[in-house]
């Protein structure tokens, strides 16, 4: 098998592919999010995440109906089968680029939020360049063990954030809320538009994923998606209502980290305090796995647009480019919401939401579906057929039978050498039976000669038998 059979391909299932979209999609702008969307819409910017929860269905239903045409392709290889090589490779160079920028926003997002609230004296480099280690490290080791690291945080960092609002709901202030809707519905209408475009218009890198998820868990993907669409609306809307009740609309606009400053609020009796902490390690593993994830949907569209059959070369050289280009990427925290709420949701709209609606209506069009395995296939023939060709769990049942093949081709003359050294080991013979014995030994020798030359089987039963006559002639 080829050196790089197997690494390539691992499979996740339904369930944790929800979990990390869900991990992805509460990462950075679960802490900068609110803060742009409350400066649009005041009050009011908890019904702009209920808004935004439809068109996030919509975006995920874009990506799904693609993976049912194009079931074992990602987004870089159905692009070319749709509008042709050369213009599919030329529109993948797009979301190279799409997918370097936000990596390099994501980890700025985390060095301002470190420098600033948890390590003021630590230099942004520093803090850069340690965090993408780690990354570049989870990319290497691929997407199974992505997805359950993103199990683990995802299920304490739920239990955190319950935690945490249970602790604040003593700090809840209704009179926050007053007056609803007092510009109209247009107001969260408009605090929506941020919503769209920061992370719905960035699920896209799930069209690198969706070709990894088993067979078994395809039927369950659209129940399971679903679901997480509620749980980010329902998460995000809980959060805002609580930024909103216990911080005010005035303290939630101006802060930069208002989730982690909301936290502080936190105060029981003097003797539960200085909790934000655990906010802070929350967040750090959010925007941990959407880095993650960013990263290794460059590192593999790069890979199947160069033509390569594995993506591990290309992490470090992106780490090396990932970190100075976040230094220099935003002048500071401000310029941060600036980008956030204007130019980037233009952007990633076009990249994330405009070009595959336009090759879903292509596909539509021309009627094209292709079942054909293209994620990194292995240039190794199984069974007669071409690796690209065969589904992974087939590629792992031919992989598993041709170890156990090798297995038993070893385990024969282990056999064979076994029988030997118990003829060895025999006890010696008196004078008068040793002769006999020698002839006997000869005799079966010469008749399991033939068949073991013939088919390498251990030897027969007929030597057992002319053993035992002899020794009873011995007696």
């Amino acid at each position: 098998m080829g050196k790089t059979a197997g690494l390539n391909n691992s499979l996740i299932t339904s369930g944790q592919a929800a979990k990390i979209l869900f991990m992805f999609a509460m990462g950075s702008s679960t802490l900068i999010l609110p803060t742009a969307v409350a400066a649009i819409a005041k009050q009011d910017s908890w019904l702009s995440f209920l808004i935004a929860g439809p068109i996030n269905y919509f975006v995920l239903m874009i990506y799904l109906a693609l993976n049912d045409r194009f079931p074992r392709m990602s987004f870089t290889q159905y692009a070319q089968k749709l509008i042709g090589v050369w213009a599919g490779k030329a529109l993948s160079l797009t979301y190279i680029f799409f997918y370097l920028i936000l990596s390099a926003l994501v980890l700025r997002n985390i060095s301002d939020f470190l420098g600033l609230s948890v390590l003021p004296q630590t230099p942004g480099w520093f803090i850069n360049s340690t965090f993408m280690i780690v990354v570049g490290y989870g990319v290497f080791l691929g997407i199974e063990t992505i997805a359950r690291t993103g199990e683990i945080l995802f299920t304490w960092g739920l239990i955190i954030i319950f935690v945490v609002l249970v602790l604040l709901s003593n700090q809840f202030n209704f009179h926050n809320f007053e007056p609803i809707l007092y510009q109209g519905l247009m107001s969260p209408i408009k605090g929506s538009y941020p919503i769209i475009g920061f992370p719905i218009a960035e699920f896209v890198f799930f069209t690198s994923i969706l070709p990894l998820i088993t067979k078994q868990g395809k039927p369950k993907l659209r129940k399971d998606l679903k679901l997480v669409i509620v749980c980010l609306t329902f998460a995000s809307t809980v959060m805002t209502v609580f930024l909103i009740g216990v911080m005010g609309v005035s303290e939630v606009s101006r802060s930069p980290f208002s989730v982690y400053d909301m936290a502080k609020y936190i105060n029981i009796e003097e003797i539960v305090v200085r909790v934000e902490i655990l906010v802070a390690i929350v967040w750090i593993g959010t925007v941990f796995m959407k880095l993650v994830l960013c990263v290794y949907a460059l590192t593999v569209t790069t890979a199947q647009v160069l033509g390569l059959n594995t993506y591990r070369p290309l992490v470090m050289p992106y780490s090396v480019i990932i970190v100075p280009l976040s230094i220099f990427i935003y002048r500071n925290v401000a310029h941060t919401k600036e980008v956030a709420a204007g130019v980037w949701t233009l952007y990633s709209s076009v990249q994330g939401i405009l070009f595959p609606l336009i090759l879903l209506f292509i596909a539509v069009l021309t009627g094209k579906r292709d079942s054909e395995y293209g994620i990194f296939p292995s240039p190794e023939n199984t069974d007669g057929k071409n690796a690209k060709d065969s589904p992974p769990a087939e590629q792992a049942e031919a992989r598993k039978a041709e170890s156990e093949a090798e297995q038993s081709e070893r385990t024969e003359p282990e056999q064979s050498g076994e029988g030997q050294t118990e003829q060895e080991q025999s006890p010696p013979k008196p004078a008068g039976g040793q002769k006999s014995g020698q002839q006997s030994a000869a005799s079966s020798d010469s008749q399991q000669s033939p068949r073991d030359q013939s088919d390498g089987s251990p030897p027969s039963d007929m030597g057992d038998q002319s053993a035992s006559q002899t020794g009873q002639s011995e007696e």
